[in-house]
């Protein structure tokens, strides 16, 4: 097009250099984006707008180039292209994206302190951020700041201040949240009062609990395995077993089918409350009347508690049972079955042991080496630890 085509000259327009500009940003090629841009100021007869630099601003940000696109950012103003809410939306979520939450925080101000006002996928971006980083202070502060200026929050802006909240703990203030998220017309989801009945029950706090349950069922929101799970877990932690095995009655009867997690919840809490043989039971029906396949925790569970009974004999079989059912052992199943070989000096099964761990390429951990250090030394086997230590610095 930059050539004569049947004697008439067709160049191309500043749309038409955007629209390349644009794919080829999002393809990736980032370098013939800037190269365009170099042609559209030597003489293509266009000159670049802020669509131009958002594209490329976009690019960078989205690949973690932060630095170029900031670069990029001060090239258009000094070029007398004025940046606008999508330049001012793009920065920002790119920082936030890529670690950098308080140079993200700082330009908002600084573009604030230029006129610009934060839209709310601005809000959103910083918000979600300060959140992920655990810093559930700046963001309230964010979200206040939010509806001081008159920017109405969407539901990800709810969703992401009421999830943040949840995880910190702060539960109360969570459902402050909530309450103004219904004030302006949306309503919790499924998810959204999984995340806040779940809190609630690592908190302790059944009773709220449940009156966010029957609010869920009376708005017409049904539970699901999740919102069970959490209740099943939590009941089994605090040993009320009796609502726990409630609860797994009342998810059949529902339809639901009860998970590997509903199952693993209920083992854990027997075997934290030393009820051993309740868990193993549950075990034998997850093993012989269910679908479900028992997963690695849960043996690791078995597996622990045997070992703290001192009945390393079946714990060893319950090993051999993961192998034989292709359930894959990891470095704390091994750690449980050494620690407890170490406790009966059974060396010969040990050695077996760190030859499994080498042959299915698990890696010791600190646990493992605290094991076999304090152990193997004693009774005269540094050769041995010496082998095993040197297989993995080998393999490295």
């Amino acid at each position: 097009m930059s050539k004569k085509l049947d004697g008439i000259d067709v160049s191309p327009d500043v749309v038409m250099f955007n629209s390349v500009i644009d794919g080829l940003c999002k393809m990736g090629r980032y370098g013939e984006g800037m190269d365009l841009l170099k042609q559209m100021k030597l003489g293509q007869g266009c000159s670049p707008n802020n669509v131009t630099y958002n594209c490329l601003i976009d690019g960078f940000a989205k690949a973690g180039e932060i630095e170029t696109s900031l670069k990029l950012f001060d090239q258009m103003n000094e070029e007398g292209v004025s940046p606008d809410g999508v330049t001012l939306n793009i920065l920002v979520d790119g920082m936030c994206k890529h670690g950098r939450v308080g140079s993200a925080l700082e330009f908002f101000s600084k573009m604030q302190d230029k006129g610009f006002k934060g839209n709310v996928v601005t809000y959103s971006a910083l918000i979600s951020a300060y959140c992920n980083v655990d810093n559930t202070e700046k963001a309230v502060e964010l979200f206040n700041d939010m509806l001081r200026t008159g920017c109405a929050p969407d539901a990800i802006v709810y969703y992401s201040l009421i999830n943040g909240l949840s995880q910190a703990g702060k539960l109360d203030d969570a459902c402050a949240i909530k309450s103004k998220m219904q004030e302006t017309g949306f309503h919790l989801d499924r998810l959204g009062y999984n995340i806040i009945i779940s809190g609630l029950l690592k908190k302790n706090k059944s009773d709220k609990a449940c009156e966010l349950l029957k609010e869920m069922i009376g708005v017409g929101i049904q539970p699901d395995e999740i919102t069970y799970n959490a209740i099943i877990s939590q009941s089994s932690q605090s040993g009320d077993f009796s609502t726990a095995h409630q609860v797994m009655k009342s998810m059949s009867e529902k339809g639901l089918v009860p998970t590997v997690v509903t199952y693993g919840a209920l083992i854990h809490g027997y075997c934290k409350a030393d009820k051993f043989d309740e868990a193993m039971k549950i075990f034998k029906d997850l093993s012989s009347t269910s679908k479900v396949s028992p997963n690695t925790e849960i043996y690791n569970m078995l597996i622990g508690s045997l070992c703290k009974k001192e009945d390393i004999e079946s714990a060893i079989s319950l090993l051999d049972e993961m192998e034989s059912k292709e359930v894959i052992p990891n470095v704390i199943t091994y750690n449980a079955i050494l620690r407890g070989l170490s406790e009966r000096n059974r060396l010969d099964k040990a050695f077996e042991i760190m030859d499994k761990m080498a042959e299915q390429n698990c890696n010791p951990n600190y646990v493992t080496m605290e094991i076999l250090t304090s152990w193997l030394p004693q009774v005269g086997e540094t050769e041995k630890l010496k082998a095993f230590v040197k297989r993995y610095s080998c393999a490295v």
